[in-house]
């Protein structure tokens, strides 16, 4: 049974994953077949859209502790950033499709994602204080970019636990639906992602991590080279051609990704 499975619908690709048995707890073999997924993804060339979810009744319930505690747990530390590095910087949109438990480093995993849609019945946060476990500074990073300071401290120094209504309260997932809505919701989500200029989203996602690696100086770190040529790329690009040609004729555009 292969740990990721990867289905496509349109220019939608979900990657699924595949531990139902132990919902979905990441392994190192885990976290290093997510990366290679991803990279699959990227040289099929046809999605716009990813959605990472779960198989089976949780989204992904963190780290397999059967597998990584211990002195010899930490050899895992190294996927399990590698797998969010990847993620974090994929260039196509990520949504995570949140059912069950997504706690600890699934949690973490759906952080990374660009979007979060959560059902109602979801149990979300990282209990680390409950467990004896610090959290490395770059997924501390990552969590005070997503939701603050204040809450950050909340989620990380408490070990709450939200279910979905109250994450979607406190900001940590953009979307909270009833658990029956919840694939409706995301489809259509994701499809409508889809249907937008890939230069632009991309192009926006991009510029946006620039922001949050170099803390806004992106000139001063040096791309301002890179995002001005993705401005210039989009400017020159068949799909303003188009949005600006479905606009006038009161139509919906056609995005194909590419120059003229």
């Amino acid at each position: 049974m292969s740990l990721v499975e990867v289905t496509r619908d349109g220019h939608v690709a979900t990657l699924t994953l595949n531990r139902p048995e132990l919902r979905n707890a990441l392994s190192v073999d885990l976290c290093d077949v997510i990366v290679t997924a991803l990279e699959e993804i990227r040289a099929a060339g046809d999605a716009r859209v990813v959605v990472v979810t779960g198989n089976g009744k949780a989204f992904c319930s963190g780290a397999d502790f059967a597998a990584v505690s211990g002195p010899g747990g930490i050899d895992f530390l190294p996927h399990f950033e590698r797998m969010l590095e990847a993620l974090a910087r994929f260039e196509l949109p990520t949504i995570a499709r949140i059912h069950g438990a997504a706690l600890g480093g699934g949690f973490q995993l759906a952080c990374v994602c660009d979007f979060r849609i959560a059902a109602y019945s979801a149990t979300i946060g990282i209990p680390a204080a409950r467990l004896g476990i610090v959290v490395n500074v770059e997924n501390v990073r990552r969590l005070v970019h997503l939701v603050g300071i204040a809450r950050a401290k909340s989620i990380l120094m408490t070990g709450h636990i939200f279910t979905g209504t109250q994450a979607a309260d406190d900001d940590l997932v953009q979307l909270c639906v009833p658990d029956e809505e919840l694939d409706a919701n995301v489809a259509e989500f994701a499809h409508g992602l889809a249907t937008l200029s890939p230069l632009s989203v991309q192009g926006a996602k991009r510029a946006i991590q620039a922001v949050i690696d170099t803390t806004g100086d992106v000139r001063g770190a040096g791309l301002a080279g890179e995002l001005d040529a993705l401005v210039t790329e989009a400017y020159n690009s068949a799909d303003l051609a188009e949005g600006l040609r479905a606009m006038t004729e009161k139509r919906p555009p056609e995005f194909r990704g590419r120059q003229p």
